[in-house]
This record gives C-alpha cells, sequence and structure tokens, in this order.
C-alpha cells in the first residue's frame, strides 16, 4: 500500500477554515527532481554565462592591446619614414660632396652611406607581434631607430661643413689668377728696377710680357670687372675684382673688350695687348694685389706653358 502525505492549509482570514491535501511520496519525489534540475540549469547557465562574459572581456582587452600595437607600430612606421627622408636628403648631400672632391670611385650611386644596427621589420604580421608580446622587441626596434637617426645626424653634419669646405675651396681656386694672361716673353719682372723713362731705382710692381699688338689677353680668374678705361700711366686699363682679396690690373692696352660690372670666367679674353699710356713697346703690364697689396703674379702661375 502506497504512503500518502497530508498537507494541511489555514486560511488566515478564515478562522477555523481548514483545507487538506493528500501527496503521495510520488509526487513529492517528482517534485523535488523537478527542483533539482532546475537548479542544475540555473547553475550551468550562469556558468556558462559567466564564461561567454569573460571570454567577451579577454576579446575586448585584446582588441586593446591590438589598437596600442597599432599605434605603436604607426608611430615606429612614421619614425622609419622620416628616417627615410633623411637618409635620401644624406645622399644627395654625398653626392654633391663628391663632385666638389671630384669624386671617382665609381658610378653614381654605387656608393651606400655607411650606417649600422640591428634591422627589424615592422610590417610584419601584426598576430605574430602579439603573440610575442616580448617588452624588448619594441626596446630593440626602438634602440635601433634612435642609433640610425644619430648616425644620419652625424654623417648629415659632416658632409655639410665637408661640403662648405669644398665649396668654398672650389670658389677660392677659381677665383685665384693662376693662368698666364697673354702670350709672350717676360721684359721686366716683380720686384726693384731701373726705371726706363727716370734711371732711377724704382719697385715695379707688376710683370710686364712683351708681345706683338693686338695678342688676346685672357682674364686670370673668375671675377667683375671694377674698372674698364684709361688711368695715368697705365693708358687703357681693365681692372677685375676677383673676390677673397684678388684683385688683377691689364695695364697699356690696345682694345678693352668690357665694361665695368660685367662678369669675367678665368681664361676668358677680355682684352688685347698694346701700347698705350706711359710705354716703350706693345706689352702687358700684369698686376695682382691681394687685400690691396701688389704680389708677385708668378707666385700664382701654376700653368705649365706660358698661354693656355
Amino acid at each position: 500500500m502506497k504512503r500518502k502525505y497530508t498537507i494541511m492549509i489555514f486560511d488566515e482570514s478564515r478562522m477555523g477554515a481548514v483545507k487538506t491535501r493528500k501527496i503521495s511520496l510520488g509526487s513529492i519525489k517528482l517534485i523535488l527532481m523537478l527542483l533539482g534540475i532546475y537548479v542544475l540549469i540555473s547553475g550551468a547557465g550562469f556558468y556558462f554565462l559567466n564564461d561567454l562574459y569573460s571570454e567577451r572581456s579577454e576579446m575586448l582587452a585584446f582588441k586593446k592591446e591590438n589598437e596600442q600595437l597599432k599605434d605603436k607600430i604607426t608611430g615606429y612606421a612614421s619614425q622609419l619614414d622620416d628616417i627615410k627622408r633623411k637618409i635620401a636628403s644624406v645622399d644627395e648631400l654625398e653626392y654633391k660632396v663628391r663632385n666638389l672632391a671630384t669624386y671617382s670611385g665609381g658610378a653614381e650611386g654605387t656608393k651606400q652611406l655607411a650606417i649600422g644596427g640591428k634591422e627589424v621589420d615592422i610590417i610584419q604580421d601584426l598576430s605574430a607581434v602579439s603573440e610575442r608580446k616580448e617588452k624588448e622587441f619594441f626596446e630593440e626596434l626602438n634602440e635601433t631607430l634612435v642609433d640610425l637617426g644619430v648616425e644620419i645626424e652625424k654623417r648629415s653634419a659632416s658632409l655639410s661643413e665637408l661640403a662648405n669646405f669644398l665649396e668654398e675651396n672650389r670658389l677660392i681656386m677659381s677665383s685665384t689668377p693662376s693662368i698666364w694672361p697673354t702670350k709672350g716673353w717676360i721684359s721686366s719682372g716683380f720686384g726693384y728696377r731701373r726705371s726706363p723713362f727716370t734711371g732711377r731705382r724704382v719697385f715695379h710692381e707688376a710683370i710686364d710680357i712683351a708681345t706683338k699688338t693686338g695678342t688676346p689677353i685672357k682674364a686670370g680668374a673668375k671675377g667683375v670687372v671694377i674698372f674698364s678705361g684709361r688711368k695715368a700711366g697705365y693708358g687703357k686699363v681693365l681692372i677685375i675684382d676677383h673676390g677673397f682679396g684678388y684683385v688683377t690690373k691689364y695695364a697699356h692696352c690696345n682694345k678693352l673688350y668690357l665694361k665695368e660690372g660685367e662678369s669675367v670666367e678665368k681664361g676668358q679674353v677680355v682684352a688685347e695687348v698694346g701700347n698705350t699710356g706711359r710705354s716703350t713697346g706693345p706689352h702687358l703690364h700684369y698686376e695682382v694685389l691681394v687685400n690691396g697689396v701688389p704680389v708677385n703674379p708668378m707666385k700664382f702661375i701654376i700653368s705649365e706653358s706660358e698661354f693656355n
């Protein structure tokens, strides 16, 4: 015989009224089993929901970390672009320096700028970087970028200084009166001599190059004409300022080809030999002044032949 249980229910609003319900043991077991199943399902659902929330949080954290990595990589890529521009600028400066120094070490672009340091390719797969998560990766990368930047700045400054030096030397050389101004022979040198007009011992501030009338006269160096005309004793004279304190005079000319203010290139024909002014015959009075002081022109003439 099955056991049965009686449940008594009291109604508070109606005192004395009692209701009874009979429930079998099987029903109670069923209710308890359903309640256990509900608790089990609720617990499992809560666990899975919590796990899902944790995974979502991790994904958000990973996404945020990836965004930070992207920002870092973008920053390093920008630094690399800046370094590439600097390298291009240094290469251009290096090419200029080679030209100034008449470098002949090979074809253009064959010699590379000497730089060093660990090579790091930052344009790599982002997931690979994320998986590594090595702090030293960015530290080494940053160190490499800094070293490259410092090296480029040093070489750029050094090349700029060398380029300025070579450019100045080139200008000085092109402004130095170093060629024979005309073809002929020296009839009177620089220094003391006996004057052909007074017979007294006087100082001759130039060299006289004897030749026939009409022989071309060339500029000893590049410069600007600061006088073209007649002067007492000199006859027709041309005076050229070459810069850096150098000035040359070409006196007793027959014809003057240039006017005051005109530019002159080294070796350019500027006049003709003549016999104007105080002169005993056709010749060129060639005078060189350095910072206003007459010096021996022969100290500057470096060409082997007498007229190039």
